[in-house]
């Protein structure tokens, strides 16, 4: 409690202040007697002494020390009988108590004896502290209660406004409003916002509650800034109340301390969630990635939520923060506090690039594999500019260093339609990224450049590449199941050799003579001339597109290549 709250009490109603009355806004926790001269190594902060200064008699220059000792403790103050020795306070002590606001109380008139000051005044004290926690209870049911029924953040803030009638901000790490009182809906108040983002942009973190004061003279009216950080796994930012002048109450610091809380707790729920949602999305383009997913109906399926369509153009986009040298030093000595470390910068990392990418109007998904970040983009085709988009990109990697000092770097990976083809665009977006660090690149945007055949592929419909081959291969159809795989199998092989019967033989470990043979057979089910230059380039486009669409089968996913269900 505050000295002046314990004075107000009926056991000091005859005592007097004679010195450092500024100083009674000092918090009192304990209260105790001085009985020898060394007593200062026995005091601690917010504590109150009570004295007869019989010591002090005959040397009064011990009074000088002990009073600066006990502000430089942060103690309450010092109570004193004067009359029971005829104690006379020097004029230079007095004038030091004013000028550090030391409060020193004439106790002379309280008719108690200091054994039974100390003892209702430790009751005192412990019942207002009973009282506080009572009121901490309640306001942090209060809060609690508004979270439970559905509301969120910005009530809180409201009902916190409603108790201190203060002007209340939230900012997040980064120092962004995130949520704030009506009082900053008019413009003049903007400037008590910029000037707590710049009080706070220039010191280092604030880990536990603060009090700052505010210099410039426009701002007298809101100068006290009473401060709370929040904290959830990592620090989310601060509370803030605005007032003329320190609070007069404990009260005040309580209720913010309690809003603190139940803001933190409210943010470690919605942490939960999102880190629940985003754990089942980055499953989802893993299993995707990796192949798991082989049926487009599934994939579309599942990816419905994260704006997946059947008729669509994507881009995939692999981005991975650069290694800084030098930095990996002592790691190693707290391994789950490294490890907690690395996940809340990676969380940290995440929105930062997300927040900035957004700012391209881009229609994207963001996702995570391993230790990189992945971007699906949706392509508009008409609207589509490769040369605009890169110049964006590299706009927005300065703009992130610039202003987060997060250095990252991009691979970019070849449009696809088919939303199977979604892992091969990726694959080259890794395959770019590590083109880039090959080259001892840092912060560069590095584009998949091998654009062969398939890559041609990949941009006409499945079910056009899907219809050419079974077109192309439906005059196998009459034959089982075992003479269509030899028969499609030597066939391939035949145009792989560039048509060379013993080359073919020698790969498929049977003599000319068969090759010969089911050769002739081939000529006689297509009714064409194997070598004939329209029929060869058919059927070998057929066999290029055909592990395409071994990707994108569903039912028949695993089976043999060269298999057509009947």
């Amino acid at each position: 409690m505050l000295l002046e709250q314990l004075l107000s009490n009926a056991i000091f109603a005859k005592s007097q202040i004679i010195a450092g009355h500024s100083g009674l806004s000092r918090n009192v926790q304990t209260v105790n007697i001085m009985d020898a001269p060394d007593i200062i190594h026995f005091l601690r902060p917010g504590e109150l002494l009570l004295t007869n200064g019989y010591f002090m008699k005959e040397n009064p220059g011990a009074l000088l020390e002990l009073m600066t000792k006990m502000d430089q403790l942060k103690c309450s103050g010092l109570a004193v009988k004067t009359r029971r020795f005829a104690l006379d306070i020097p004029q230079e002590v007095m004038d030091e108590a004013n000028r550090i606001h030391f409060p020193i109380i004439e106790i002379s008139s309280v008719e108690h004896s200091l054994g039974e000051i100390l003892q209702r005044s430790t009751s005192v004290i412990l019942d207002n502290r009973n009282d506080e926690l009572q009121y901490s209870l309640t306001i942090h049911k209060q809060f609690s209660a508004m979270i439970m029924k559905g509301n969120g953040i910005p009530e809180i803030i409201t009902a916190l406004t409603q108790l201190l009638s203060s002007p209340i901000l939230l900012l997040s790490s980064k120092l962004q409003v995130t949520a704030h009182s009506h009082h900053f809906m008019q413009p003049s108040m903007q400037s008590l916002i910029s000037a707590a983002e710049s009080v706070l942009r220039g010191i280092p973190a604030i880990q536990a509650p603060a009090q700052l004061c505010l210099l410039d003279e426009a701002l007298r009216k809101y100068r006290h800034i009473e401060l709370y950080p929040i904290f959830t796994y990592r620090h989310e930012g601060y509370l803030i109340a605005f007032q003329p002048k320190q609070a007069a109450s404990n009260q005040y610091g309580l209720t913010l301390e309690q809003a603190s809380n139940v803001i933190g707790m409210e943010m470690t729920k919605r942490q939960a969630v999102k880190e629940r949602s985003r754990r089942y999305k980055n499953e989802f383009f893993s299993d995707l990635i990796d192949g798991f997913i082989g049926s487009e109906h599934e994939a579309l399926h599942r990816g419905k939520k994260y704006g997946l369509k059947p008729q669509g153009t994507w881009l995939l986009l692999a981005a991975r923060k650069d290694e800084q040298t030098g930095l990996t030093g002592g790691m190693t000595k707290n391994a789950a506090s490294a490890d907690e470390r690395l996940i809340s910068e990676r969380d940290v990392q995440y929105e930062l690039i997300k927040r900035h990418f957004l700012q391209l109007g881009a229609d994207f998904v963001m996702f995570t594999k391993n230790d990189l970040f992945g971007m699906l983009l949706f392509i508009q085709e008409p609207k589509w500019e490769e040369s605009a988009f890169l110049k964006q990109l590299a706009a927005m990697s300065d703009q992130l260093h610039e202003q987060s000092q997060l250095s990252i770097s991009l691979g970019i990976g070849n449009p696809v339609t088919n939303v199977l083809d979604i892992g091969l665009s990726y694959n080259e977006a890794v395959k770019a990224l590590q083109i880039g660090y090959q080259m001892k690149k840092t912060r560069f945007i590095q584009s998949y450049q091998s654009k062969d055949i398939s890559y041609l592929f990949r941009m006409i419909p499945y079910d056009e590449l899907k219809q050419f081959y079974e077109e192309t291969f439906q005059c196998f159809s009459g034959a089982d199941e075992n003479e269509q795989k030899e028969l499609m199998r030597t066939l391939n092989i035949y145009y792989d050799t560039q048509c060379q019967l013993v080359e073919t033989s020698r790969q498929l470990f049977v003599h000319r003579n068969t090759v010969i043979y089911r050769l002739d057979k081939c000529e006689k089910l297509m009714c064409i001339k194997l070598k004939d230059p329209v029929a060869s380039l058919r059927f070998r486009i057929a066999f290029a597109i055909e592990p395409l669409l071994r990707v994108g089968k569903s039912d028949s996913s695993h089976r043999e290549p060269g298999f057509l269900g009947r």
